[in-house]
């Protein structure tokens, strides 16, 4: 072990508070025979963190720190000047205001204007149940359907196709057709309050909506009610849209098995619908709710979105208000739609923008919906990573149009992996009084994280914070050189940098036994540039249309109810 790793370990110990000096040094003398961190040093640790561990729990923190130092090397090999600020920034205005307690007032400019169909849809149940938001909206808009009816038939799917796909949490039936039926009464007084008046939706459960429960998924708050409405189902409430459900994520946000079981995709219901906002997209995709909000904090909205091959948001940081959603990281949450269309998502967004006086996170940046279509001029950033045929199809098309391919390297020097414990780190304080109380508590996959987290010196973590801050300066001085990025394998580095994606459902695919499903087309694009992500991928999915559109559940229903008879 070289001097300047001694010194490291040195540091971390003394950071930590960890024994005497002549024990530090002693353990310090330990690893370098041994270049490996023991269970018999966790325990002795085990003061400083305030925790007690079992022999197994200690092995498994013991390997955790392993991995952790080799990422502090990494961290520290890259130099820092004096001069470099933190991505974390205290904003002690945001709580003077606190202290008038000022209305949430929305301040942001939204200029959203409805584009009717040129004639009115089909209305037949199934065709209904997968229409746009703005085809369902132009039948309400003229009378051929009611909110009631179209919840009804929503509800129904819910109840019919829950059993295969295990994503509803809590129904909320009565009061699912009470607000259909106020958006009815309020269409008939010609006072309806825009396109989504009377459009149903659905609410990860971690999106608080008392007096219901908000179980984040974890048998440890299957009984939680919060108290404070979250702003975005407020913000829908405005809107009058119809909550019908509270809907599946993986235990705290992680995967998509939760309390209730696997949450299942519908185009391969032999398959999970991936996290760990699983049931939003798994309920969206399977025509059982025209939208869904859902959240990401590294890959929540982007991953469900491609297993369940349905179209969602992941919004730059700052601009949804988390207000009354489960924190997991607050330097990384990110609230967004998921829904069939992408014209959807850009309505559903707009109704969720401005501050709240209670995020202090938020930004106010313009919004317009729709734009004009342009696509001649557009640079397509390409970067390394292997494109999908889908994404290789959407490609071509935006050639075709006239947009031009600049290669993209969005690689970085800076160690961006070794910065990933940063959501370890901020998850752990979010629970860390519930842990420490019930540690034998059915937390999922989260233990590890929580119990490796109490040994972190907080220097390593402001020290990430700070190359964390340069990486975001880079990321964004690349991505503004194009208009978008098409494909890309980079979910924890736009994770980081906090800056937005979103997933196309689009084309045709097919799974490993030749089955048809739509394909799936991610775009990236530079802080703030949801309009453009909006408008590329609306074009894509016009020119490339989801085939086939509606998955085969009844198919996949009777077979489980013959499994179940066998």
């Amino acid at each position: 072990m070289s001097q300047a790793n001694r010194r490291v370990l040195l540091q971390r110990m003394a950071a930590l508070g960890v024994g005497t000096v002549a024990f530090q040094r002693a353990l310090i003398a330990q690893v370098a025979s041994t270049e490996r961190i023991t269970p018999e040093m966790i325990e002795q640790a085990e003061w400083i963190a305030d925790v007690e561990l079992d022999a197994e729990q200690r092995q498994s923190v013991a390997q955790a720190m392993e991995r952790a130092l080799a990422d502090a090397r990494r961290l520290r090999k890259q130099e820092i000047d004096a001069d470099t600020v933190p991505a974390l920034v205290f904003r002690p205005d945001f709580f003077y205001a606190q202290a008038d307690e000022p209305a949430a007032g929305r301040s942001q400019p939204v200029h959203l204007r409805w584009s009717r169909p040129s004639k009115l849809p089909k209305h037949a149940d199934q065709e209904l149940a997968f229409a746009s938001l703005s085809d369902q909206a132009a039948l309400l808009a003229a009378g051929k359907i009611s909110s009631r009816e179209l919840t009804a038939l929503y509800l129904a799917r819910l109840q019919r196709y829950d059993p295969l796909l295990h994503c509803v949490v809590t129904m909320l039936e009565e009061p699912a057709l009470e607000q259909a039926a106020a958006s009815d009464e309020r269409r008939s007084a010609g006072s309806a309050r825009g396109v989504l008046d009377g459009i149903p939706w659905v609410a990860k459960d971690l999106i608080a909506v008392p007096p219901w429960k908000t179980t984040w998924g974890g048998e440890p708050f299957r009984d939680q009610v919060r108290p404070d409405l979250a702003t975005v189902a407020s913000r829908l409430n405005e809107a009058g849209a119809v909550l019908l459900a509270k809907v599946s994520l993986g235990t705290m946000a992680w995967g998509d098995r939760w309390f209730g079981g696997l949450t299942r995709s519908p185009w391969q219901p032999e398959r999970g619908s991936s996290g760990s906002s699983a049931g939003s997209a798994s309920a969206v995709a399977a025509g059982l709710s025209t939208f869904a909000l859902g959240s990401e904090t590294l890959g929540s909205i982007v991953s469900p979105c491609r297993r369940c091959r349905t179209s969602g948001l992941r919004p730059t940081f700052g601009r949804v208000s988390r207000a009354g959603c489960m924190p997991l990281a607050w330097s990384m949450d990110k609230i967004g739609p998921i829904a069939r269309h992408v014209d959807d998502l850009a309505y559903v967004f707009a109704s969720l923008l401005g501050p709240d006086g209670k995020d202090p996170t938020l930004v106010e940046r313009d919004f317009r919906w729709p734009v004009e279509p342009q696509l001649d001029q557009l640079r397509v950033g390409i970067t390394g990573d292997k494109l999908n045929p889908m994404e290789e199809s959407a490609r071509d098309y935006l050639v075709s149009r006239g947009a031009t391919l600049v290669e993209l390297d969005l690689s970085s020097k800076l160690p961006t992996g070794a910065m990933s414990f940063i959501l370890g780190v901020e998850a752990s304080t979010v629970f860390d009084d519930d842990f420490r109380q019930a540690p034998k508590a059915d937390y999922g996959r989260w233990p590890s994280t929580f119990r490796q987290a109490q040994f972190t010196p907080a220097i390593q973590y402001v020290r990430a914070n700070r190359l964390r801050g340069q990486l975001i300066t880079e990321t964004e001085r690349k991505l503004a050189e194009v208009d978008v990025v098409l494909g890309g394998d980079d979910l924890l580095l736009t994770n980081l940098t906090g800056h937005p994606s979103i997933i196309v459902a689009c084309g045709s695919d097919t799974t490993e036994n030749g089955a048809a499903l739509p394909g799936v087309v991610k775009l990236t694009a530079a802080a703030y540039r949801e309009e453009t992500l909006l408008h590329i991928g609306s074009a894509i999915q016009r020119a490339l249309p989801p085939q086939p559109l509606q998955p085969n559940l009844d198919a996949a229903l009777q077979q489980l109810t013959k499994d179940a008879v066998e």
